[in-house]
């Protein structure tokens, strides 16, 4: 009996023990016993998503050697184009019917889609132009070292004045792809072995440069002439953003361990290539050493920069503002950061490494995804889909919105191509296979954006001097915050408004006050000085709206929230008018 007990206590103790662990890891080692190591995965639910049926699933090459490159597929209108065994085959989207298949020795990832033609390289420099429709195809170049690196184009509708960029080891060369004609051809700066970016007129063709120390660098290639038109002097790894005459660049030069600030932003004339104005975020922590405090990722969304740092917390800043005078804004999490910003949110592995959320940069509040179970291998965005591919192989499409996931399918990969939307289908590259799935109209959708999203419309009186007045239009609120229409507020307490549309700048004159503000910059400029605001104006259905303690700070006038009537009162009395 007391056998009976001591077992029954002994089962009761270690299952408390393990509800206490939750999905945490055990470490033991008894006396007696070899070490081991338990992770609690397991759930008190069953996974509620349900399982998809593939449309078709097609044969592709499996990827070798140890870094398992994926070549993603090539996506046209109706149809799917991809190498397999040095072959370019066409597929129905619709039905994974194969169209047709050309030519032999073609290298894999060399195909694009332009217009009615698909082109598509071999090894040995050789490029061909290929119809869509029938698979018929002739050769078209073939480079002077006969080697080939990639192809690009920037056709994009009418391919008038579009071009094909074909890459080597040596050098550039541009055919027009109405006529088919070389262009021109480029060596050197030309032979980049980073990105090549497209603008509108130019080409950036990233590189490394070694001498006493290593950089990154780019060469701004004219598009017409293929001549070099600058390099971009110091260290710079990645363009953040392209504004008109005005680039954004990661410096990345070497640090030290008297850096200062964590990320630093060039901004470049992109006629010149010369830097003309530098901005430093975040300062660096006093608890490591600055050297080793380089940015973990640098992003720009909208006129919004990202900076992650060392310790994984995440700051953002206004392009506009001015770091050191208008405070950072940022997100707070446990998990490890994997991507952002999209759909006003940044995504977080959980903190187990099992399963995903994401954190709304408006409110901080989090959306869980549903289902999702292991590790990620692959996180893409399209529209309003979110699609996951798992380490365990299972694959997840989900509202990006709502954290709803709509279904999952399992295969046999650990490494998953980039998820691609055709219409209403969806295309998933597992490995050395590729499905097709159909797509929830709700995903298939674009993504609504904008800053509405964050708002909420607030119930308010308006008490101006004593005088009842009606918002036209109404209020607006944003973490506690109040926002009001800014035209209409000026203009009913008598201010001056007047819009600059080059600047986009909105500036009020009130009697001798005078300031100028901005949307989504969150600092008025006041007798030549930023002054920050609690929050950046915001357009809203067309509107204009500011946070509404700002502006009476700005204009020297008393505003009151009454929270009982839930009145903004406004006494301009003391205000010389």
């Amino acid at each position: 009996m007391h056998a009976i007990r001591r077992t029954l206590f002994g089962m009761l103790a270690a299952g408390l023990a393990a509800a206490s662990l939750g999905a945490a890891g055990t470490a033991s080692a008894q006396f007696g016993s070899s070490p081991s190591y338990g992770l609690n995965t397991s759930y008190g639910f069953e996974n509620p998503v349900p399982s998809a049926v593939p449309l078709w699933s097609a044969e592709l090459d499996k990827p070798s050697g140890t870094d398992r490159i994926l070549f993603p597929p090539v996506v046209g209108a109706k149809t799917v184009y991809y190498i397999k065994n040095g072959t370019l085959n066409a597929c129905s989207i619709a039905t994974g019917k194969t169209l047709w298949t050309f030519g032999a020795k073609l290298q894999q990832g060399a195909a694009v889609v332009a217009g009615s033609y698909v082109y598509a390289g071999s090894a040995d420099g050789t490029v061909y132009r290929v119809n869509a429709s029938s698979g018929a195809g002739t050769r078209l170049y073939r480079t002077k070292d006969k080697t080939l690196g990639s192809l690009k184009t920037d056709a994009s509708g009418d391919l008038g004045g579009s071009s094909l960029y074909v890459s080597s080891n040596t050098g550039l060369a541009a055919i027009d792809l109405a006529t088919g004609k070389l262009k021109w051809t480029a060596s050197g700066d030309a032979a980049g072995h980073n990105e090549t970016i497209m603008l509108d007129d130019m080409l950036l063709v990233g590189t490394f440069e070694s001498g006493a120390i290593t950089v990154n660098t780019y060469y701004a290639i004219d598009k017409a002439t293929g001549k070099t038109l600058w390099k971009l002097e110091g260290s710079h790894n990645k363009l953040l953003k392209a504004d008109g005459d005005r680039l954004y660049f990661n410096n990345d030069w070497p640090r030290n361990d008297t850096s200062t600030h964590v990320a630093t932003v060039d901004t470049v004339n992109a006629k010149t290539g010369k830097v003309t104005g530098s901005r430093q975020y975040v300062n660096v922590s006093t608890a490591l050493d600055p050297l080793y405090q380089a940015p973990k990722f640098v992003t720009v969304d909208g006129n919004d920069i990202y900076v992650l740092t060392q310790d994984n917390s995440i700051f953002s800043y206004n392009l506009n503002d001015d770091p050191d005078v208008v405070a950072a804004g940022g997100v707070s999490d446990r998990g490890d950061f994997i991507a952002g910003p999209y759909d006003g949110k940044m995504f977080f592995q959980n903190p187990n490494n099992l399963g995903i959320h994401g954190r709304k940069l408006a409110d901080q509040s989090t959306v869980y995804y549903e289902g999702l179970d292991n590790p990620a291998s692959r996180v893409d965005f399209i529209n309003a889909g979110m699609y996951v591919g798992q380490t365990d192989g299972e694959i997840y499409s989900l509202n990006v919105s709502t954290g709803k996931a709509k279904f999952r399918f399992q295969t046999q990969a650990r490494n998953f191509g980039p998820f691609q939307v055709a219409g209403r289908t969806l295309l998933v590259q597992a490995e050395g296979k590729l499905y097709a799935f159909a797509l929830p109209e709700e995903l298939a959708k674009p993504l609504v954006t904008g800053s509405t999203g964050a708002f909420v419309k607030a119930q308010a009186g308006l008490i101006i001097d004593g005088k009842e007045k009606q918002f036209q239009p109404g209020m607006m609120t944003q973490s506690n915050r109040m926002f009001v229409p800014m035209r209409f507020l000026m203009e009913t307490i008598g201010a001056k408004v007047s819009y600059d549309a080059a600047s986009k700048q909105v500036r009020i004159t009130y009697g001798t006050t005078a300031f100028i503000i901005k949307e989504d910059s969150a600092f008025a400029t006041q007798d030549g000085k930023q002054v920050p605001l609690s929050y950046a104006p915001a357009t809203l259905n067309g509107s204009l709206y500011v946070p509404i303690g700002d502006i009476g700070k700005l204009l020297g006038i008393g505003v009151v929230w009454e929270p009982g009537p839930r009145n903004v009162v406004i006494t301009t009395s003391t205000k010389a008018k």
